[in-house]
């Protein structure tokens, strides 16, 4: 019987009970970010740990949702952190949704479209939005905006490089969709 629940179990990904306070999934979480810092050559600070998952495989995957500092602006990230006789970093970015991080590079393309063509743009929303990691992040955006009462819909595509201070919008430009019809 104990053979099966543990069969049952490897592989799964189960819930960290206390992850917040763990001082264990706390020190996973501050290598992550370290490990994400000698990466990308950036400066992020750990701040705290706001949930974590783990998946029993040939050591353990933890799956760590984190909150880190980049500058004084405060980010949530999801990472994973194999360890086994030691930790390797498999995967870190922010993460991505409305109201979350990814309305500053959305905002600041639509201020910078806003200076290029001496447009009076104003920001709505994020509909939809990836992002690719490079020598920083290059954030693809369908975001929506107002131009006057009329409101529209843009794609654009911002290069961050935050240990630079950083942001360039590569593209901007309207596509023709009802936005009425996108799905957030």
């Amino acid at each position: 019987m104990a053979t099966e629940t543990k069969v049952a179990v490897l592989g799964g990904i189960t819930e960290v009970q206390g992850a917040a306070n763990s001082v264990e999934i706390n020190n996973l979480a501050r290598f992550a970010v370290e490990e994400q810092n000698k990466r990308e050559n950036s400066v992020l600070e750990f701040v705290r740990v706001i949930s974590a998952q783990q998946q029993v495989v040939s050591g353990v995957n933890y799956y760590i949702t984190l909150e880190a500092k980049d500058g004084e602006i405060k980010n949530e990230y999801k990472a994973k952190v194999w360890e086994r006789e030691s930790q390797e970093l498999l995967e870190f970015m922010p993460t991505l949704g409305a109201g979350g991080e990814i309305d500053h590079p959305a905002r600041f393309a639509v201020e910078e479209q806003n200076k290029r063509e001496n447009a009076n743009l104003e920001f709505v929303g994020v509909i939809r939005a990836k992002q690719q990691v490079v020598e920083g992040f290059i954030y693809y955006i369908t975001l929506e905006a107002k131009d006057g009462e009329t409101k529209n819909v843009y794609e654009t595509k911002v290069w961050v490089r935050s240990w630079l201070n950083s942001k360039e919008v590569l593209e901007f430009k309207p596509i023709s969709i009802n936005p009425l019809s996108v799905s957030v």
